[in-house]
């Protein structure tokens, strides 16, 4: 099962795993999904992660068995850039409903599911931002901090009954998310700070797939940002220094990439 399939990475990852003739579950939302899975053989659930009634569907679907789901792929997301004091509350709540709470209690139903048959793998798609924060994305930053924490927890939970549980730290991936969030006047540089570009979704969908092969707690792209995310976070007060450079750096490339999207 992959949510957030209508999505540019959710579409890649679907690719990939056809490519293998594996048998998909694809969830999001309404015409989104109809109109970007083209497959008769998948499975499709349209679904809003908002909505507790279908967010019980799709738990019933992983704990069902009918037939079994072996992997699970927590891919939907939603990031809007704003100020704490400025951000709808309403949209501040959907950032942990969706990139938090839904991977929280799909990757419950999957593990029900899994226990029983004694195999299985959840992967959630998390961000860099799990591991650092960002400024005027206080509730996207909250929201991943805490799903890599479940992570790791839900990890040392299941790894002795043989279900693997892993997560993806992507730096900027060139998807319309991340498009919407550059149109925005508090969308962060910090996806356009150090030395990588973004990666394209067929390219993160591939090292999804190595990800997965390999049964890594924590896979960083890349690697090179989430080992300086660690360090700066070992040593908090340094933390506002740091950032301030980076969002320098990150500035002129994001004016680049914007200048990139106009026609």
């Amino acid at each position: 099962m992959i949510t957030g399939a209508a999505g540019g990475l959710g579409r890649a990852l679907a690719e990939e795993f056809r490519l293998r003739g594996d048998r998909l579950v694809l969830t999001d939302r309404g015409e989104e999904l109809t109109a970007h899975t083209l497959n008769s053989e998948d499975e499709l659930i349209e679904a809003d992660l908002c909505e507790d009634a279908d967010l019980k569907c799709l738990c019933g679907r992983l704990e069902s068995g009918e037939p079994a789901i072996d992997l699970l792929i927590n891919n939907a997301g939603i990031g809007v850039p704003g100020s704490v004091s400025t951000i709808d509350d309403v949209l501040l709540t959907k950032h942990i409903d969706i990139n938090l709470t839904a991977p929280m209690r799909l990757a419950q139903a999957a593990a029900r599911g899994m226990l029983k048959r004694g195999r299985g793998q959840i992967f959630n798609i998390v961000s860099l931002a799990g591991l650092f924060p960002l400024k005027d994305s206080a509730a996207y930053t909250a929201s991943k901090f805490g799903l890599r924490g479940f992570t790791a927890a839900l990890a040392l939970e299941l790894a002795p009954q043989g279900i693997r549980v892993g997560g993806l730290y992507p730096s900027a991936i060139d998807t319309p998310m991340l498009r919407e969030e550059m149109s925005h006047p508090d969308g962060s540089p910090l996806n356009f700070a150090g030395n990588a570009d973004p990666l394209s979704a067929e390219e993160t969908a591939k090292r999804v797939m190595q990800a997965l092969a390999s049964g890594d707690l924590e896979t960083w792209l890349p690697k090179s940002e989430g080992r300086m995310a660690g360090l700066v976070m070992a040593f908090p007060k340094s933390l506002k220094r740091v950032f301030t450079y980076m969002e320098k750096q990150g500035n002129k490339k994001k004016q680049a990439y914007l200048a990139s999207l106009q026609p």
